[in-house]
């Protein structure tokens, strides 16, 4: 089990929630031309990816690296920042 801090669990619930939202906006569509081309879904799931980002800024250093070997950081960052 780790040691996680009220913040760090707050930032990773909304991340969970986030995650959770972006699936919610684009499950209704067969495509990614639809999914962009219905601007308020789009717009929501790109805020969502934001908020993902932030979040995981705000993670303590002690629980990013004691949660490494589980989670690839660096990739999610990674990833966010292409968004």
């Amino acid at each position: 089990m780790y040691n996680i801090t009220h913040k760090d669990f707050s930032c990773i619930l909304s991340i969970l929630e986030s995650i959770e939202k972006i699936q919610n906006y684009s499950k209704e569509f067969i495509n990614a031309d639809d999914f962009y081309n219905d601007t308020k879904s789009f717009d929501a799931a790109m805020m969502n990816f934001i908020v993902i980002g932030e979040m995981g800024e705000k993670l303590s250093s002690e629980f990013i690296n004691e949660t490494s070997n589980v989670i690839d950081w660096p990739k999610i960052k990674e990833i966010i920042s292409e968004r």
